[in-house]
């Protein structure tokens, strides 16, 4: 899977409305987020494992999915926070 398929199709994961507002949150942690989240996962253990360097862009859309990983975790943080 290219490169760029593989960002596009986590981005589009994460694009749902509301998916970081905190009405969202309200209840369990949505079943939408933990699929966003391990689609980020499997795109990152495929780019890790995609062979060559692709000029240096592989490694920076690892970075990229890194990026998203942590802004989900602050995201879920915050929501928690807010909720005490």
């Amino acid at each position: 899977m290219k490169i760029s398929s593989i960002l596009l199709l986590s981005m589009v994961l994460l694009a749902p409305a509301g998916l970081f507002s905190a009405a969202a949150f309200e209840r369990d942690r949505p079943a939408e987020l933990d699929r966003a989240e391990e689609s980020l996962k499997t795109a990152r253990n495929e780019l890790q494992h995609a062979g060559d360097e692709w000029g240096g862009h592989k490694a920076k859309a690892i970075e990229h999915i890194n990026a998203a990983l942590q802004e989900l975790e602050r995201a879920e943080h915050s929501v928690g926070e807010h909720r005490h």
